[in-house]
C-alpha cells in the first residue's frame, strides 16, 4: 500500500512537470497572410496540416506546397483555409419534444 502511494505521488509530480502551455495550442491554427503589390503569401499551420500558398497577379502563377494530412482543409482562391466537415457517423434527426404548459382549470 505504501509503495502504491509513493507511485501515485511520483506520477502526480511528473504530470505537473509536463509543460501544459506547449500542449494547449495543438489544434489552434497559425495563419500568416502577407500581400504586397502583385503577390500574396499565406502560411498555415495547425499541427496536423501545414501549407504555403503563393500567388502572383503579375504572371498569374499560383504555388501551393502542403505538408502533413491536409485532407480536411480546403484552400480557397485567396489562400485562406476552409475546414471540410468530416462526419464519423450518420446524423439522425429527432423531432423536438413539445411540452405544453398545464394551466390550472384546464386539466
Amino acid at each position: 500500500m505504501r509503495a502504491n502511494f509513493k507511485l501515485l505521488i511520483l506520477g502526480s509530480a511528473l504530470a505537473a512537470a509536463i509543460p501544459t502551455a506547449a500542449l494547449a495550442d495543438w489544434h489552434n491554427p497559425y495563419i500568416y497572410r502577407e500581400t504586397s503589390g502583385s503577390w500574396t503569401n499565406v502560411t498555415y499551420d495547425d499541427g496536423i496540416c501545414r501549407y504555403r500558398y503563393s500567388h502572383s497577379t503579375y504572371d498569374n502563377q499560383t504555388y501551393l506546397n502542403k505538408y502533413g494530412d491536409c485532407s480536411r482543409i480546403a484552400v480557397g482562391p485567396d489562400g485562406l483555409a476552409t475546414p471540410i466537415p468530416m462526419y464519423g457517423a450518420p446524423v439522425v434527426y429527432r423531432a423536438p419534444i413539445v411540452r405544453g404548459r398545464i394551466m390550472y382549470g384546464q386539466e
